[in-house]
C-alpha cells in the first residue's frame, strides 16, 4: 500500500505594503524626556524593515551636507527603490557636539522620515490609530476587559492625574478616561507602571 503524501498549508508572503506598514516592535520606541509625549524610532529598526521589504541592495539612501554650522549639522537625504520607482527626500538636524554623531544623526533623522513616507513608524505619528482605509483589528472583549482591569487597579487612587496627563500628551481626548486608551498604549503603562504613576507625580 502507498503510503499517503503529506500535504502542507502554504503560508502566504505579507506584501511589500503590508511589511512597510506593520507596526514597529516596543524596543524600537524611545520616549524623548526632553520632549514630552514624543517618541523616537531606533534607525536600525527602520534599515531592517527596509531590508525586508526590498531586500538587501534593493534600496538606496544618499545623505548630503546641506548645513554645517558649529549649532546644527542639516543633511538632505534621498531614499529611492529603483524597482518601484520610488524617490523621496526629506532632511534631518542634529546639534551633537561630537561631529561624528552629528553627521550621523542627521543622517539616520532625514532617513526615518523618509521611511514613514513610505509607511515605516506611520503608527507611531497616528498615535496608533488604524490607517485611512483600514479597520482596527477587534481585540477579543475578555482581553480588552482583562487590561482595564489591571489598569483600574494601578491608577485606583491616581484616576484623575492620570487621565489629565494623558489628556496632556495626547493619548486621550477631553472626553476619554484611561479605560478608552489603545492596546499598545495600555500595555506601555501596563509594561511600566512605576514609570508611568511617577510621570503623573511630577506633572500635578
Amino acid at each position: 500500500m502507498a503510503a499517503k503524501k503529506k500535504t502542507t498549508t502554504a503560508t502566504a508572503k505579507p506584501s511589500v505594503d503590508e511589511i512597510l506598514n506593520r507596526p514597529l516592535p516596543n524596543e524600537a520606541l524611545k520616549k524623548m524626556p526632553h520632549k514630552q509625549g514624543m517618541t523616537a524610532i531606533t534607525p536600525i529598526y527602520v534599515t531592517d524593515r527596509l531590508n525586508e521589504a526590498f531586500g538587501l541592495g534593493g534600496w538606496q539612501f544618499e545623505p548630503e551636507i546641506i548645513s554645517d554650522s558649529e549649532k546644527m549639522i542639516i543633511i538632505k537625504g534621498v531614499l529611492t527603490v529603483p524597482t518601484l520607482n520610488v524617490r523621496i527626500v526629506q532632511f534631518g538636524g542634529n546639534d551633537n557636539r561630537d561631529r561624528g554623531d552629528a553627521y550621523k544623526g542627521a543622517s539616520t533623522d532625514a532617513l526615518i522620515k523618509c521611511g514613514s513616507y513610505l509607511g515605516i513608524g506611520s503608527h507611531v505619528w497616528r498615535n496608533d490609530k488604524p490607517r485611512e482605509g483600514h479597520c482596527e483589528e477587534k481585540k477579543p472583549a475578555k482581553e480588552k476587559f482583562k487590561k482595564v482591569e489591571e489598569l483600574e487597579k494601578i491608577l485606583e487612587k491616581h484616576e484623575k492625574s492620570a487621565n489629565e496627563f494623558l489628556v496632556q500628551i495626547d493619548w486621550l481626548n477631553q472626553k476619554q478616561t484611561f479605560r478608552d486608551l489603545t492596546d499598545v498604549r495600555a500595555k506601555e503603562i501596563l509594561d511600566r507602571p512605576a514609570d508611568f504613576l511617577a510621570q503623573i507625580t511630577i506633572n500635578k
